[in-house]
């Protein structure tokens, strides 16, 4: 965990001299326990003084003030960064016995606690336990799916919950195992395998999975209360003309006044097909599509590379098209690429790759229209629709 302290407790107490020694690391992404990006400004090197002992150079990120003023109450966060060095100092100088020190026994209770925790992790190292997969003969992990293999554990671990760490090699090409906190029971646990690949593997007994740490699952202390999210939403009001008031605008003036009254009228009796704006694209219930495939084994395509330059108007197209309802969020096993195509104003095309899709479709044995049968219909016709050319 690294050290940190609020963007107000830095103004207030190193900008004077520090704004030229702050600097930035946009390579550092830091996240939060629960997964969220925490913003920061750049990060200082300090001497800290703690429990007596002066650590030169110690790294200090200078986060964003969180909101609701709590960077006033709590302005920084000493890290194991710190504290580690601070403990091998009054270890290395004094042994075991610096927990009788007066500068340790006069400190922070906290500070007291962690301490404790490194001696802890330096004289009893825990070591990972291994997880191995169990049984006597092999798993099959069908494509585009997740399974829960059961494993063999380290005894250490037995009636206890452990987080898993998947290994960095050993498993079959196309297997994932998913890091996870587990429940071990009688030396077995399960663990999620998700197979990428659009074929099954064989997973045998005795492959290598990954390795086990101790955990503590704990609760929110009493004197901490769960926020719940507040959501705020914004509503944006496009004031867009009626499909009767574009009618009107359409420019009929090649066509006589009774032709003109007739193709208004037309068009008037038929509205509801028409779009109003470029995201009224209508719906029907009246047919639901289904594509045969000659097999039933998932097509899973790996995502192509898209330039950096085009990921935020690749995720705003898709945001669109979300909140359009052309799309939805889905966990099919099926998974094409997109690819991105410029139109000529500059804007993007998101068109996906269907090739794969389409090489192992089921076609109807209808044959399409003859183009020479759909111009020869165009004969003697003043008017004429699309649909009549089909």
């Amino acid at each position: 965990m690294v050290s940190t302290i609020t963007e107000t407790f830095f103004l207030n107490h190193f900008e004077p001299w520090g704004s030229d020694r702050l600097r930035s690391c946009h390579w550092l992404q830091l996240r939060a326990a629960n997964g969220l990006a925490i913003p920061y400004i750049g990060y200082l090197e300090l001497d800290v003084e703690l429990c007596g002992k002066s650590i030169p150079q110690c790294g200090v990120l200078v986060v964003r003030d969180p909101p609701g003023g709590v960077g006033s109450q709590t302005p920084g966060v000493i890290g194991m960064n710190i504290l580690n060095k601070c403990y091998h100092e009054l270890f290395g100088q004094h042994g075991a016995s610096l927990f009788s020190l007066p500068s340790v026994t006069q400190a922070h209770s906290v500070v007291v606690e962690a301490l404790q925790q490194c001696h802890q992790a330096e004289t009893h190292p825990t070591r990972p336990g291994k997880v191995k997969v169990r049984g006597g003969r092999a798993h099959r992990i069908p494509g585009g799916t997740m399974v829960m293999v059961a494993a063999t554990c380290s005894g250490q671990f037995s009636n206890t919950s452990a987080l898993f760490e998947p290994t960095d090699r050993g498993l079959p090409a196309g297997l994932l195992a998913s890091p996870a906190i587990v429940r071990v029971t009688r030396n077995t646990s399960y663990i999620p395998v998700v197979n990428v690949g659009i074929r099954d593997v064989l997973l045998y007994p005795r492959t290598d999975l990954g390795s086990l740490c101790c955990v503590q699952v704990v609760s929110l202390p009493t004197q901490v209360t769960e926020v719940g999210t507040v959501a705020a939403s914004v509503a944006t009001q496009v004031v867009v003309p009626s499909v009767s008031a574009q009618i009107k605008g359409v420019d009929l003036s090649v066509l006589s006044p009774a032709d003109q009254e007739q193709v208004r009228g037309l068009l008037q009796r038929f509205h509801g097909v028409f779009a109003s704006h470029d995201g009224d694209l209508g719906c029907t219930n009246l047919i639901s599509h289904q594509i045969p495939l000659t097999d039933e084994v998932p097509i899973r395509q790996r995502h192509r590379r898209i330039p950096p330059s085009e990921y935020e108007m690749a995720k705003a197209h898709i945001n669109e098209l979300l909140e359009a309802q052309i799309i939805t969020e889905s966990c099919s096993p099926y998974a094409s690429p997109i690819v991105l195509v410029r139109k000529k104003d500059g804007s993007l095309r998101m068109c996906v790759d269907y090739r794969q899709l389409n090489a192992r479709t089921r076609r109807d044995a209808f044959p399409l229209p003859r183009i020479e049968e759909s111009l020869d219909s165009l004969a003697d016709s003043r008017c004429q629709s699309l649909p009549s050319l089909f």
